[in-house]
């Protein structure tokens, strides 16, 4: 990393990012290039601190396939991002953008079980709501929908901050 000062290395703040993030870019191979898709998305952590990031979606389609041909993937997911205005914003060349952001790659798996269908959408709600919603899931939606779960392999954090 380049600008090392703004390197993120502390896991209560990656994790931090990764609660306050609201959407996930997904990279998935593809030719000739990546295919990039943004995503909501819920995440836990294993009693190791390993991070598993979880999507919905489709039950069938593009990024579903590609995940079947090559389960290799990298994501970034921005938190608290906004402008900076300068004291003086007649100094154009000193707006900037104040983010945290944290880039990674894993191994992604088309979930079938329904049990983990579940969890992971549970986790998703209480990632989008900021808490544990009472109901239920039919097993109707549970077949349906599609589920991705990506065992985070490596993550880095970059934070310019106030």
């Amino acid at each position: 990393m380049r600008r090392t000062e703004r390197e993120v290395t502390e896991s209560v703040t990656l994790q931090q990012i990764v609660q306050d993030g609201r959407t996930l870019n997904l990279a998935i191979n593809d030719t000739p290039a990546p295919y990039v898709v943004p995503v909501n998305y819920g995440y836990e952590y294993d009693a190791d601190y390993k991070l598993h990031l979880y999507i919905h979606g489709a039950p069938a389609g593009k990024k579903r396939d590609l995940i079947a041909a090559n389960p290799n993937v990298s994501f970034s997911i921005v938190a608290n991002a906004k402008l900076f205005v300068p004291e003086d914003p007649q100094q154009l060349s000193h707006f900037s953008t104040l983010y945290q952001s944290v880039l990674g790659t894993g191994t992604a798996t088309l979930v079938d079980d329904l049990k983990e269908k579940e969890h992971a959408l549970r986790l998703l709600l209480k990632h989008e709501t900021g808490e544990d919603l009472p109901g239920e899931i039919k097993q109707h939606d549970l077949e349906y929908v599609g589920v991705i779960r990506v065992d985070v392999e490596q993550l880095t954090g970059k934070q310019h901050r106030e």
